[in-house]
């Protein structure tokens, strides 16, 4: 009945929207103990598996019963004083927005004290459900801002790549990251010619120093994986010194200060996972808008270099699919993976953000980044599953390890079927669903041998709360979809029997 209620609740656009406005409101009128206590009742105890460890225990151990494991996000954050907005400028011409060049930080606190809330995360992916994953977001480690000026900066630095070669320089139109072609290949004339236009070169000898250093597989061409791997973002800060013209790189590189705030948010991260490898728990580390995931893209793929090592990845990054593009985005970065020798590990998912992504390019005058349609995000999905089941690893390497997070069972039974046609090893394959949604999916995987699991948030109802207000409001496209409304008449359907009984 609960399920029913909240789905049919979930169903009218104008209670999703407004949901935020309304939970304000109660807690104006009705105070804050009466409304969580309803809310503990309805919404919090259908998608919540409790508020601390030993209270989510014996959910998790219920679903365990069932073959289904978790991945547990600890919702609440941390709190302290939150970090001052910056404006932002509008003068990109491709991908996330040149934010002002200075901004007032006040979170480096805040985000040192989300490291102790990470790290609990993953002590209770150890004690509550053995073998099953911890969610992290680098939002809540480093000041989104920043994220924002290092994802501008990786922009403009493909853009470089493209304008340095001949096909690029008359390639004019404007393309979002994901689509932006990297195909290309620099040989030394092209190289040269192009630098020299753009940048101050001292001498010849330095110049060719340069191109072989890039050129790692001694090929006389730099592809753009070479390009991409050997120049550092906390190497264009002087690479920009010697650029012959002001332009959208040279106000992209970061300066000092930001250079080590980006440190200190990758020594976060590294605190995290070392203590998730120590304890042999597995981390996904989740997507988010457009403006900023190009930098979390950049991260993941160091701390895979890192990490990912041994027999099996640690840590796992996210693919939403429903981006334009996405499927080369992953073929790039399982090239990188056979190349360097590191395990793959993958998330895919359709994606968030879907809407507010249309409106943020319309407003800037830019191509959406997103899919046109439904179809053309689910055939996306499906190339990026088939592009990581077919992929080979390299020598001595185990399967690359992938968790398929849909609700669509449709697209399960397709990775089903692909799993069943390419004789992949069934360990590698998982499968995951919100918990309180699905359950026709995630139980019937879990009892049938499959790697199943639940994203199970958790921590104190007054701060889960609003998480879980925000997570509806981003997933209201979801809500919407065919796959939950046919859910909703299951669950429909199996309550009348019920009630039928009697």
């Amino acid at each position: 009945m609960r399920t029913f209620a909240i789905f049919k609740i979930c169903s009218v656009p104008a209670i999703v929207k407004n949901c935020d406005y309304l939970y304000a409101l109660s807690l104006k009128v009705l105070g804050g103990r009466l409304t969580h206590g309803i809310m503990r009742h309805l919404m919090f105890n259908h998608f919540c598996a409790g508020e601390t460890v030993p209270d989510i225990i014996p959910r998790m151990q219920q679903l365990r019963n069932y073959g289904v494991g978790g991945i547990l996000d600890y919702a609440a954050e941390a709190k302290d004083e939150a970090p001052v907005a910056a404006k932002a400028c509008e003068e990109t011409t491709v991908g996330a927005p040149i934010s002002a060049r200075t901004y007032d930080y006040k979170g480096e606190r805040l985000c040192d004290a989300n490291v102790d809330i990470f790290l609990k995360a993953i002590h209770g992916v150890r004690d509550a459900t053995p073998n099953g994953f911890a969610a992290i977001k680098l939002t809540g480690l480093g000041n989104p801002v920043l994220l924002e000026r290092m994802s501008t900066c990786l922009v403009q630095m493909t853009e470089l790549f493209r304008r340095l070669t001949k096909e690029g320089q008359m390639e004019t139109l404007q393309q979002s990251y994901y689509c932006m072609d990297r195909s290309f290949l620099l040989d030394w004339d092209t190289f040269q010619k192009g630098w020299r236009s753009m940048f101050v070169v001292r001498d010849e000898e330095e110049l060719r120093g340069m191109f072989v250093k890039l050129d790692t597989a001694g090929d006389g061409s730099i592809s753009f994986l070479e390009f991409s791997e050997g120049i550092r973002l906390s190497e264009i800060n002087e690479l920009c010194r010697s650029c012959t013209e002001e332009g959208p790189l040279q106000k992209a590189a970061l300066d000092d200060k930001e250079l080590e705030l980006y440190w200190n948010m990758i020594n976060r991260v590294r605190q995290i996972l070392d203590e998730a490898q120590k304890l042999g728990v597995r981390v996904m580390i989740d997507a988010e808008w457009i403006d900023i995931q190009p930098a979390i893209d950049h991260i993941v793929l160091d701390l895979q270099r890192i990490y990912n090592k041994e027999d099996h990845p640690l840590v796992f990054q996210t693919y939403q699919t429903y981006l334009k593009g996405m499927h080369s985005s992953v073929l790039q970065d399982l090239q990188r993976s056979r190349r360097e020798g590191w395990c793959f590990g993958a998330k895919v998912v359709r994606g968030a953000y879907m809407v507010s992504e249309r409106e943020k390019a319309h407003i800037r005058g830019l191509p959406s980044p997103v899919c046109d349609t439904y179809e053309a995000t689910e055939e996306n999905f499906h190339n990026v599953i088939d592009a990581i089941l077919e992929h080979k690893p390299g020598q001595d390497k185990t399967e690359n390890e992938i968790l398929v997070a849909s609700h669509n069972q449709r697209s399960v039974e397709y990775t089903l079927q692909r799993v069943q046609d390419l004789g992949r090893d069934k360990s590698k394959i998982h499968f995951g669903q919100l918990l309180g949604m699905a359950d026709h999916l995630t139980f019937t995987l879990g009892t049938s041998g499959y790697k199943a699991y639940k994203y199970v948030p958790y921590g104190p109802i007054d701060e889960v709360v609003p998480y879980l207000i925000r997570r509806t409001q981003e997933n209201s496209t979801l809500l919407g979809s065919p796959g939950v409304q046919e859910e909703c008449r299951m669950v429909a359907r199996e309550l009348r029997r019920r009630l039928l009984r009697f």
